[in-house]
């Protein structure tokens, strides 16, 4: 499942990004079995490292002669990682020029505002602004009272100017 800033350009307002952040649900022998087919001009760095607020592991894949990577995440025992891989739905990515399964709007904002950087908490304010009504409310504050970040979430819904 595609998510992160891919992803956000797809449900909120395009930004660039350098990444694309991909959660996998695979067994170790199936991910080495992966590792072992990637092409000679992606490198797949062999320190395996860990996000840090779910502690998900992560493996990053880099493209020679390039600054694009790709981060693979898998899939944790973090229960709302779990029922966002559930709710994943198949879009087009302008920006893959492809269809692929793809995190919901609702979950990319509840990821973005559990994360609560800069660059993610711009990415959910612009979800919430471009998204607006189609958005299911009782589901993301479910989850952000869940994670203790429902006042960043109204902090957020309150910093979007009205159109």
């Amino acid at each position: 499942m595609v998510t992160g800033g891919l992803v956000s350009n797809a449900h909120g307002i395009a930004r660039a990004t350098h990444d694309a952040d991909v959660a996998v649900q695979m067994e170790s022998g199936g991910f080495m079995a992966f590792a072992g087919s990637l092409p000679a001009a992606l490198r797949l760095d062999p320190q395996i490292s860990f996000e840090t607020i779910t502690g998900s592991q992560r493996h990053i894949i880099e493209l020679s002669g390039s600054p694009f990577r790709i981060e693979l995440f898998f899939l944790s025992a973090d229960a709302h990682h779990q029922e966002r891989f559930q709710r994943r739905v198949w879009k087009y990515l302008p920006d893959l020029e492809r269809e692929a399964w793809i995190a919901t709007a609702e979950d990319m904002i509840i990821q973005k505002v559990r994360w609560n950087r800069d660059k993610d908490r711009d990415d959910a304010r612009n979800i919430l602004a471009v998204q607006g009504d189609a958005l299911d409310f009782a589901y993301i504050e479910r989850w952000c009272d869940a994670h203790g970040t429902r006042t960043r979430l109204e902090d957020l819904r309150r910093s979007i100017p009205p159109i």
